[in-house]
């Protein structure tokens, strides 16, 4: 069957494999500028065969490419025809670095076609996620976070959501999760999921962790996971965590079109769950989990405060009386003398956790934050707006430099008016994160919970 969109075709002719063999096959082609592109890939336990070949059936030329000792870098090999800067050596090597598994490659591209070059490598790279994803019925070991309301994520902005820490293996990790692709690397129309490790500061200078992990997400139509590995390397490692890179996922984990159709079971009642277990070296459990519930609807709440005797105050920094937004306690904070690199030049303005130490353990509040001086000559206001996630351990989100102090002391601007300002806050809370126990991750409850 063949489909062709914006002058772009492609078809895919065989897929199929062998579990007992531990062997995928799979052969398909694609249209592009009407160069016809013919792939197919043969994926064993540590290693990958693939074939591009542009408008025939030509071999072209073959490479070699694996991590090597020490240094764990990739090396290609020219096995027959070709030199290093041919099409082919360079996608065999960031296969390596993608996949962590063994390549050898056949190319027939002409040399000096990048355009057509990326396309391949694009292509290559999306059957390649899906040739790597297996499915189990067993829920992950180490972590689950269920996403409530996951249609709040882009309606309120948030394009990046960590979240808590777990142990696995004797080191913190973390889950990163992109709802609409991760921007910064141009992704579109999928979701992002990486592993990240999550605290390195006990760690020596020049660490480095090697773990074999896997990504999960639920289908709750037919009780079983979707699983996306993260392959050992070519010398069985696992993939490299070091201080230049934390983290290590897909940027295309799932693509949005089927994450949202409902007979994928992916994203019920807009509630998904995801998962992670990590393997690395002596591993052990910990078996923490959370639960992220974002708000549809969120209600803002607006908070006034007037500061009299300004040139009085002497203390490092002044909170307002607490007011509840979100069923959460908070204060306006204000640092008349300023705050880290506002200090002497600023006024610094914050919102704040009125009563942090209440929060139980792992809970964290993302709220969406405006505050404002207001002018009380001309009502005109100078303002900021900030998103972000408040916990026990990040309790203010503002500015350190909300307001230069000569600017602030201007007759004409009415910030300062016979000593006193008046400065205002609103805050509306648009998710929450909690733990969840270990027996309620382990029974399936926080995946079936409605």
């Amino acid at each position: 069957m063949e489909s062709r969109v914006d002058g772009v075709s492609s078809s895919t002719s065989t897929c199929r494999a062998d579990e007992e063999e531990g062997m995928q096959v799979a052969c398909f082609s694609h249209v592009v500028d009407d160069v016809l592109l013919h792939f197919q890939i043969i994926r064993l336990h540590k290693q990958i065969y693939v074939w591009i070949g542009c408008n025939c059936a030509k071999l072209g030329h073959l490479y070699a490419a694996a991590t090597t000792r020490p240094s764990n870098r990739v090396s290609v090999t020219s096995i027959l025809g070709g030199t290093s800067d041919n099409s082919g050596s360079g996608i065999a090597r960031r296969l390596v670095l993608k996949t962590g598994l063994n390549i050898v490659l056949a190319c027939n591209i002409p040399k000096n076609s990048p355009m057509l070059e990326a396309a391949a490598e694009k292509k290559l790279i999306e059957k390649l996620i899906w040739i790597l994803r297996s499915l189990s019925d067993a829920p992950p070991t180490h972590y689950m976070v269920k996403i409530q309301s996951f249609s709040s994520f882009p309606k309120n902005l948030v394009k990046r959501y960590d979240t808590g820490e777990f142990k696995a293996g004797g080191y913190k990790w973390k889950l990163v999760l992109y709802p609409s692709g991760n921007q910064s690397k141009n992704v579109k129309d999928h979701i992002s999921l990486y592993l990240a490790m999550a605290d390195t500061s006990s760690l020596a200078l020049g660490w480095e962790v090697h773990a074999i992990f896997r990504l999960f997400l639920l289908d709750q139509e037919r009780d079983n996971y979707l699983i996306l590995q993260g392959m050992p390397n070519a010398m069985g490692k696992g993939r490299c965590f070091h201080g230049m890179n934390l983290e290590h996922g897909y940027d295309q984990f799932v693509p949005l079109k089927s994450f949202n159709d409902a007979s994928r079971g992916y994203l019920v009642e807009d509630t998904c769950v995801f998962g992670a277990e990590v393997f690395v070296c002596q591993e052990s459990a910990s078996g923490k989990g959370e639960c992220l519930s974002m708000i549809k609807e969120p209600v803002s709440f607006k908070h006034s405060w007037k500061i009299e005797n300004l040139s009085k105050l002497d203390r490092e920094f002044y909170d307002s009386t607490p007011f509840i937004s979100g069923d959460k306690k908070w204060k306006i904070r204000l640092y008349p003398g300023g705050k880290g690199i506002g200090t002497g030049t600023h006024l610094s303005l914050f919102v704040a956790l009125a009563d942090p130490a209440a929060l139980p353990q792992g809970t964290k509040i993302c709220a969406e934050c405006t505050l404002c001086i207001i002018d009380q000559i001309h009502a005109k206001r100078h303002s900021c707006k900030a998103t972000f996630w408040f916990s026990a351990s990040n309790q203010e989100c503002g500015s350190a430099r909300f307001i230069s102090v000569g600017y602030f002391g201007r007759s004409n601007m009415g910030f300062l008016v016979k000593d006193a300002c008046l400065v205002e806050a609103e805050v509306s809370v648009i998710g929450e994160t909690n733990s969840l126990s270990q027996a309620f991750c382990s029974s399936h409850a926080c995946a079936k919970e409605s």
